[in-house]
């Protein structure tokens, strides 16, 4: 480990939901800060896009509101496999808006309120120094220096800081694109999160910013290969078992030219604070926790574990305290999205049983939903 001189401004790696919060919330305490971007641009990421009203609420008290963006109101629940149904009501209003915009409007906020904000630049190493504080590599010779660092790079780890493994690392492989429908499925899918059950596979779609759909299947690294590892392929073998799938594509128009995806993403994670940990070192977001896509809110997390780490921080609590009261908020939710993900996700039998008590028992499915999300009670409020 290298000694150099450290920096008064704390250090945000990543300019999603969590970093941006931060740095906000530790600017409008007066606090210097640097946050480090790696994208150039603004771009779009793999996210469900479901923003629940404490993450509304927090984002407009820094100076943020998800409405003047465009975010559509989404206040039902749709659940649908093969030919049955159900639509419920959800138990709290929400909103869906496109990461591409909420993290560009946060990172222009962040920047007009005084955080120094740095794009194009990809970290790759973080090193604690003999003094305590940290070195963040970005290339040979282009490095920073900081006695707190706030790590809120998503699912990239960095050498020096990666994640403890999660165990199993799932064979799921998440895949998103943009559609324009016609007015008529537009309008079926108005104000509903709609969540369709395929053999391996559940498919989200839901309405943000200029009724464009976010259609984004999550599946099984054995079914993308024996859809021949192509976007088209899989949209046939959708089309072949779904003819409810099959309507929602005819006439469709893709607005990407090609689909996101991600693999191996490490669903379940949650950060097991131990004395290893550097002091300093704050995991934001994905780097403490990653709940699975449509079984919780990863935006809710993202924003919780952001305002909480600032609080904390500004009280003059330490990265420890943070990371086990953190765990402590969200392991609960896990316990609960972890095992409905795998019944989404893997089995026929459960899937019909989910559709058949949805719609005998409606009040589990508003159940199901509050237990899958942070706590309102939990959440952390902008000071």
């Amino acid at each position: 480990m290298r000694s150099r001189i450290v920096t008064e401004a704390s250090v945000i790696i990543g300019g999603g939901v969590a970093g941006a919060t931060a740095a906000l919330a530790l600017s409008r305490a007066g606090r210097r800060v640097d946050l480090y971007e790696r994208s150039s641009s603004a771009n779009h990421k793999i996210c469900g896009e479901f923003m629940s009203r404490e993450v509304s609420a927090n984002l407009r008290s820094l100076g943020v509101d998800p409405v003047d963006l465009g975010a559509r109101p989404i206040n039902r629940v749709r659940l649908v496999r093969g030919n049955r149904s159900v639509d419920q009501p959800l138990p709290f209003p929400a909103l869906a808006l496109s990461r591409k915009i909420l993290d560009e409007a946060l990172l222009e906020h962040a920047t007009s309120c005084g955080v120094n904000v740095i794009r194009g630049k990809t970290a790759r190493v973080i090193e604690q120094s003999d003094d305590g504080g940290f070195e963040v590599s970005f290339g040979p010779g282009d490095s920073t220096s900081a006695r707190a660092i706030f790590l809120a790079s998503g699912k990239h780890d960095l050498r020096g800081v990666k994640r403890a493994s999660p165990g199993r690392q799932s064979d799921y492989l998440a895949l998103k694109m943009y559609y324009r429908f016609n007015r008529k499925k537009t309008e079926h899918l108005r104000s509903v999160v709609e969540l369709i059950l395929l053999k391996e596979c559940y498919l989200g779609l839901m309405l943000v910013e200029d009724d464009c759909v976010n259609f984004c299947p999550v599946l099984s690294q054995d079914r993308f290969i024996k859809a021949g590892g192509t976007w088209q392929g899989v949209l046939q073998q959708f089309s072949s078992e779904s003819d409810y799938v099959a309507a929602y594509l005819e006439g469709a128009e893709p607005l990407l030219d090609r689909p996101l995806a991600i693999s191996r993403v490490p669903y379940g994670f949650v950060h097991n604070p131990s004395s290893e940990d550097p002091p300093g070192l704050w995991r934001l977001g994905d780097q403490i926790a990653v709940i699975p896509s449509f079984t919780g809110d990863g935006m809710g997390m993202a924003s919780c574990s952001a305002v909480l780490a600032a609080n904390m921080f500004l009280e003059g609590g330490t990265s420890h305290e943070f990371h086990r009261r953190f765990s402590s908020i969200v392991r609960k939710q896990m316990r609960v999205s972890k095992p409905l993900n795998s019944v989404f996700f893997r089995h026929s039998v459960g899937q019909n049983a989910l559709i058949w008590l949805a719609s005998q028992f409606p009040s589990g499915v508003r159940a199901i939903a509050r237990a899958t999300r942070v706590p309102e009670a939990a959440m952390p409020r902008i000071d």
